[in-house]
């Protein structure tokens, strides 16, 4: 079966008209269902509903508002299903347009909520603590001023669309998913610590959440800890994941990738360049935030708003963890003392 046609060519073409795509089939017992995300400039994002010997799975679970569960029905209706046939719900990672309306298939439908252990909120609280904890961690690593710093948490306390409550059922790290008979977890950091991707073998398909598009950047996970290495950890995902043999990869955003393989290269060989840029700005600054007004951005960076500036300077940070980890830059040079 064809897949490509006209799924991805929908989809394309939805994603460039900033419109929400309608749910289709992608093959036999796999369904894509796209949800608004309302007040998001990602526009939507796109839960996958497999058929598997032990029940359904439903891959991810956008915001928790009615425009998202009404789609969602929409789309379980035209894959003739309902709520309570959902078995599981596997989350690629805790985001809140990936982890809306899980709690609320649990509650309606009974279904189980899966998801990797560094990514289970009470886990990562004692670990690392909150979202917003790690971001005003990292914020402060960065070097951002007091000001910026105070303006960039208000910004992300209003956008912040979940309380981190939500308490998975089952834990994935690697191998065959419990009640997904068929579909298996890869560990597949960078995004987020916990992120993970779902490879169905016997249909050649591969779901990776937020792990890589059709075009852009992958947004890193915050650096708040000694350890955390994003940069370093999306690439062995990337080169991990575009190894393996499948015919079509299924993101949460954007629409589908035919050619993964050449698609995870380019993403790679952005990504070096990105570096290089890095590490020739970091000669003359001193900590991210300063490296980031150095970079080039969409726009300059005197026009960028309090936002834009956060995911740069987060974004910053995570490559120069990666230049001071790998030897290339000293990281007394790029770090303000944690």
């Amino acid at each position: 079966m064809d897949m490509s046609i006209p799924l991805v060519a929908e989809q394309r073409a939805a994603f460039r008209r900033g419109a929400v795509p309608a749910p289709r089939q992608v093959t036999d017992g796999v369904w894509s269902i796209p949800v608004p995300l309302t007040g998001s400039p990602l526009v939507s994002m796109t839960m996958y509903l497999v058929e598997t010997a032990e029940g359904l799975v439903l891959i991810d679970a956008g915001y928790d508002d009615g425009p998202a569960w009404r789609a969602l029905l929409a789309g379980l209706e035209a894959a003739g299903a309902a709520p309570s046939e959902v078995r599981t719900a596997v989350l690629t990672h805790n985001h809140p347009d990936h982890i809306g309306l899980a709690d609320r298939l649990r509650r309606e439908g009974g279904t189980a909520i899966a998801v990797h252990p560094l990514d289970c909120f009470a886990a990562q609280r004692s670990v690392r603590g909150g979202f917003l904890d790690q971001l005003e961690r990292s914020l402060r690593i960065a070097g951002v001023p007091e000001a910026e710093t105070e303006a960039m948490m208000r910004s992300a306390r209003r956008v912040a669309r979940h309380d981190e409550s939500l308490v998975p059922d089952l834990l994935v790290t690697e191998g065959e998913l419990p009640g997904g008979a068929g579909l298996e977890v890869l560990h597949t950091p960078g995004h987020t610590y916990g992120h993970v991707s779902l490879l169905d073998r016997g249909r050649r398909l591969l779901f990776t959440g937020d792990l890589v598009m059709p075009s852009g950047d992958t947004q890193l996970a915050p650096v708040s800890l000694e350890e955390d290495d994003p940069f370093r950890d999306l690439s062995a995902s990337l080169r991990r994941i575009g190894d393996l043999a499948v015919d079509l990869v299924l993101p949460g955003h954007q629409y589908p990738i035919e050619d993964h393989a050449r698609r995870t290269r380019e993403a790679e060989a952005a990504r070096g360049e990105r570096l290089a840029e890095v590490e020739r700005a970091a000669r003359s600054a001193g900590t991210a935030w300063e490296v980031a007004a150095l970079l080039t951005w969409p726009r300059p960076w005197a026009d960028m708003r309090t936002t834009a500036k956060r995911f740069a300077v987060v974004q910053t940070l995570g490559h120069l963890r990666a230049l001071q980890r790998g030897g290339s830059v000293p990281g007394s040079a790029h770090e303000a003392s944690s």
